[in-house]
Parts: structure tokens; sequence; C-alpha cells
């Protein structure tokens, strides 16, 4: 009965470092899965418009042809999904 107080303030220290892990591991954990999922869909969407620029001799006739992406100024997009951009020089 002696040993009450080491107890208490042992358990008290194991919440506290449990809300640690849970307050910024797991948001921590949460921003890298969709960080991974968002450049697995960017790499998707590259490897996609690389083989279709690659069925045309030039870049103009790519563009004048292809309907599958919105060509800007300096990046070509996907119609379907605008957050899908890959930047061009």
């Amino acid at each position: 009965m002696k040993d009450d107080g080491f107890m208490m303030i042992d358990s008290v220290l194991a919440m506290l470092i449990f809300s640690i892990i849970l307050t910024v591991l797991v948001p921590g954990m949460i921003m890298l899965n969709h960080t991974l999922s968002d450049s697995g869909r960017l790499l998707e969407y590259s490897r996609r418009l690389y083989v279709d620029m690659l069925e045309y001799e030039d870049f103009q006739s790519f563009a004048g042809a292809s309907h599958n992406y919105r060509i800007e100024k300096d990046r070509i997009c996907d119609k379907n999904n605008p957050k899908l951009c890959v930047q061009i020089e």
C-alpha cells in the first residue's frame, strides 16, 4: 500500500505517452498515406500521358488530336480530374 502514489504517477505518465502517440503519430501516418496515394495517382497519370504522347510525331499533333487532356500554356491536365497535371517546358 505504500506505493499507491507511484502507481498513480505511473498511470498518468502512461496515459500521457499514449495521448502523444495518438495526437502526433496517427495524423502523421494518415498524412503519409494520403501523400502516397496522391503520388501513385500522379505517377499513373504521367505514365499514361507519356504512352499517349509516344503515338504522335510531335507535340503540336498531340495537342491537336488529344481529347482526354486539357492543354494549357505550361501544363497538361486530365479532363476528368483537374488536380492531375504535369508541368511542361
